[in-house]
């Protein structure tokens, strides 16, 4: 049986790396996305590698579409094909109706909500015969709604 090909955005802590552990165990290549956290991702890329897991990495920034589109075209090269995309990067702070800032909503729905668009979308364009799995993490703040998150809850 061939390996699984995996790639999951925001990998390198929390859920992210929490999910990579747990698949580890399996046959599976992983991409691991990661933006501000290089030594996290670094480290994890050792626990994994020592699961048994074949890894590889690629830096980008989500506010960025230019840097979001690079990364299923690189997942697909990297581990020569892909089965199975996880959007779990988030941008989450706290701002409210009274104080948010068009930058802060802007970031929050470029990497909220457009970037895994993005990859959604060029995922299907890679996957084989129109099979493959995208699964899309939220939180428990979607449904424990608060003021204080205004722009996380739009972008969501």
């Amino acid at each position: 049986m061939e390996a699984k090909k995996i790639v999951i955005t925001g990998a390198a802590t929390r859920i992210g790396a929490t999910i990579a552990k747990s698949l580890a165990k399996y046959d599976v290549k992983i991409l691991l996305h990661y933006n501000k956290s290089s030594l996290e991702v670094r480290k994890l890329k050792i626990i994994l590698e020592n699961l048994g897991a074949e890894i590889f990495l690629i830096k980008a920034d989500l506010n960025k579409s230019i840097e979001t589109k690079k990364i299923i075209p690189y997942a697909y090269k990297a581990m020569q094909g892909i089965d199975c995309l996880i959007n779990n990067a988030s941008l989450f702070e706290n701002d409210n109706i009274s104080k948010f800032d068009e930058n802060s909503f802007d970031k929050h729905i470029n990497i909220n909500l457009k970037s895994p668009s993005i990859l959604s979308r060029d995922f299907f364009k890679y996957i084989k015969k129109n099979k493959g799995s995208i699964v899309n993490i939220i939180d428990q703040r979607i449904f424990k709604l608060t003021p204080h998150f205004f722009s996380y809850t739009l972008s969501k």
